[in-house]
Formats: C-alpha cells, structure tokens, sequence
C-alpha cells in the first residue's frame, strides 16, 4: 500500500535516512538481489543488515562493497545505530510472509521505523502490523502496490521525440537494472541527459521513482510503462527503461512482452550472465542461443516502429578476470555486437553504440 496523506498517494523517500536491510538467511551476491543492489547504489544510507546466518561479517566481506556496514543477528542489534526505515532486502517466490518474519517486522513497527516492503504479501493490510503502525506513527510502504490510476497502452511514444533505451534479458537476475542504471549514469558524464526509469522494487529504492511493474495487472503493464516514459521525457532526452525477466523464460516472459511494448525503445541492450546455459531454477529449460534472443527481442519489438540490439551487457561476477575477458570476447564473436561487463569496465562501450543509433535515427528523420 502506498502511503496516504492528504488524499495524495505518496512513495517514501528513503534519500538520507538511516536504513537497516532485512536479508535474514540469504545474504549474499546471488540470493538477497534487493539488498545487494541497493547497497551497491545507496550503501552510504545503510547502517546495518541482519542476517543471523553473517552475523559478524562486514558487508564488504559478503559482496565486495559497502565495507564498514555491519551484518547483525537481529533488528534488536542494530536498533542501537537509530534507523528510520526497515527494508526487507529478500524478494519471494510467493504471496505468503514467512512466519519467522513477523517478530521483526512487528518490532520495527512498535518502535516507530517506516517498513518498506517490495513482497507480493501486503504488509500494510495485515490487521497486526496495520495496529502496530497505527500505534508508533510508522508508515508502511508496499512497493508491489499498483498505481491508483491504470490505462491500457495508446501507442503515445511513436510520435515522442526522446531516444528509449530498454535493457531486455536472456534470463532473470542477469544484471538489466544494473546496466540501465550504469548507461543512464554513463551517459551523464557526456552530457547526454539521460534517465533511468525503474520498473522493480530496487530500483525505486535506488531512484526514488518507478513502479514495480510486475504487481501491475497484465492488462496495464503496457500503459503504464508507457506512462513511466512519458514523465521520464518530461526530463530527459535519453531514457533507460529497466527490464524485466526474460522473453523465453517460462515464468516471467508476460511481463517482459508488456514492458517492451509499451516502452516503444528504439534501442535494446541484451543482458546475459556468462555461462548461463538454463534458465536459473528451471534445468529443463536451457537458454535460446544469444543470436536467437537478439532477432526475437528485434522482432516483438519492432511492431510499431523498429527496435534494435545495438549490445550486450555481460554479467561475468563468477569468473576471474582472464576468464570474464575471453568469454566477452565469445560473445562479441557470436553476436557481432559490441559486448561489456558495466561494473567490471563500465557502460562506456555500450554508450558508444547507442549514441550511434541515436545519430543514425536523426539523420534518418531529417
């Protein structure tokens, strides 16, 4: 549930507040994806994460960054650095709230921190937790909460004159928020204004814009990705639509149609974790070959106006650096695109191409 105040719905805003990460049981690179991607971005906000299995550890020593941060057994433990806000950093595959949640997130309640939650369980309409917050003055902010106002697509970014940049994947949890955070970023450095526009829970914690589209009904995902650009471009010239899940993935491919769709990019990054060959959690399901994906992301794309993979952005976090190296320079091979890991060598190469796409549409629209 978004947060009501004057009849206006309203997002927290977590810039420079004391924030306590909630990873109980999973921290780590793979398994706590919102945790460790808002500390990559926001780790200065951070004062501690519990998680009782790294109690003791420095997040640093956990994922490379964020040194200095604590990993604690409890809320209780880390109530002494007087945190404003309690984000639960964990995604699940369910509805359903683990019942060895509720005592923390009660005692974050009672003591008067917000509670951000992107889980597909509403925290706020649970009678229990609804009392405690109604009791300490905490607010409650379920990110997985659809927009008040929901609108089917009407093709309106055809006639936009803005550069849409969307980060499509071979798989889930392959790096799309990170590379559309880290081209917007890298095209700023040039001077290109460009935006991120955030479709998932971490990345509107990272932002503090978006909406985590895949709460939104399948009828509307397109309209209100659609809307997402719309403001964007009130903005910026550039604008990087996060992706999400996979086009061939069993699960999670409707959400990725309805956000291609209706972010009408002209420019698509292919995103891919190096070595992938099945979709994670589904062994029986390998992945489509990489030329595969590229002319398949081209051709759903290209419905109203034509979309092209002008690169690929390489996860390669489990390899040593020779190895990351070689397998780029395979996928390059096998693409003919220009192919990058963005935290390893940045997003440069991948702006590169983009600004040459842009180049080449204007001089075509002239």
């Amino acid at each position: 549930m978004f947060i009501e105040e004057n009849g206006a719905t309203l997002m927290l805003n977590l810039r420079n507040k004391r924030v306590v990460v909630f990873a109980e049981g999973c921290f780590g690179p793979v398994t706590s994806k919102v945790a460790t991607s808002y500390l990559r971005y926001r780790h200065s906000e951070c004062v501690a994460v519990v998680d009782s299995r790294c109690a003791g550890k420095d997040v640093g020593e956990v994922l490379g960054y964020g040194h200095g941060i604590p990993v604690l057994d409890s809320l209780e433990s880390a109530l002494q650095f007087d945190p404003d806000i309690f984000l639960i950093g964990v995604g699940l595959f369910s509805n359903a709230l683990p019942d060895a949640w509720r005592a923390q997130i009660a005692l974050a309640l009672a003591r008067g921190l917000d509670v951000v939650s992107g889980l597909h369980f509403r925290i706020a309409t649970d009678p229990d937790f609804a009392a405690l917050a109604s009791e300490s003055g905490a607010r409650i902010w379920d990110t997985k909460e659809p927009p008040d106002t929901l609108a089917t697509s009407e093709g309106k970014l055809d006639a936009l004159d803005r550069f849409i940049v969307h980060t499509v994947g071979t798989d889930c949890r392959v790096g799309k928020k990170t590379t559309a955070i880290e081209i917007a970023e890298a095209a700023r450095r040039r001077g290109i204004n460009a935006g991120f526009v955030a479709t998932g829970q971490s990345g509107i914690y990272i932002s503090g814009a978006g909406v985590a589209i895949d709460a939104v009904p399948s009828d509307f995902v397109a309209g209100v990705t659609e809307s997402l650009v719309l403001e964007s471009a009130r903005h910026h010239d550039w604008i990087v639509v996060e992706g999400q899940g996979s086009i061939s993935h069993p699960a999670y491919s409707g959400v990725t149609l309805g956000l291609l769709h209706g972010a009408m990019p002209q420019a698509l990054v292919l995103c891919h974790e190096a070595g992938l060959a099945h979709h994670k959690g589904w062994a029986h399901a390998p992945l489509r070959p990489l030329p595969e994906l590229v002319t398949l992301y081209e051709q759903l794309g290209s419905f109203l106006r034509p979309a092209k993979v002008v690169g690929v952005s390489v996860h390669t976090g489990a390899l040593p650096a020779e190895q990351a190296a070689r397998a780029i320079e395979e996928i390059e091979w096998e693409t003919g695109l220009p192919a990058v890991d963005v935290i390893r060598s940045g997003a440069d190469r991948l702006v590169d191409a983009l600004s040459v796409h842009d180049r080449t549409l204007q001089r075509l629209a002239a």
